[in-house]
């Protein structure tokens, strides 16, 4: 049996199963759930590639699981609210 996701009827993927048994073995463990992070300033080139490329394939795997949920969050944001109609005075017109 698959979990759901809080407030949607879509099924969770086995990713997501793993994620939630991550966090409860974190909380139970006393381990934070996020970690603090701080940037070096002295990588080398390849090292600054190496994490940059982690980072990359961590998004494309975050992308993977909630690609609907995140296309649906950024619609939300960019949704902007009633468009209010422009009054052109015809008398100031340019030309």
């Amino acid at each position: 049996m698959m979990a759901k996701r809080k407030g949607k009827n879509r099924q969770c993927p086995a990713a997501c199963l793993e994620i939630q048994a991550t966090r409860r073995a974190a909380r139970t463990s006393g381990l934070p759930l996020t970690v603090p992070l701080s940037i070096p300033a002295y990588w080398t080139p390849e090292e600054a590639l190496a994490v940059f490329e982690l980072i990359d394939d961590l998004r494309d795997r975050i992308w993977s699981i909630y690609k609907t949920d995140l296309q649906e969050e950024m619609r939300l944001q960019r949704q902007s609210g009633p468009v209010k109609p422009i009054h052109i005075d015809e008398d100031d017109l340019p030309f």
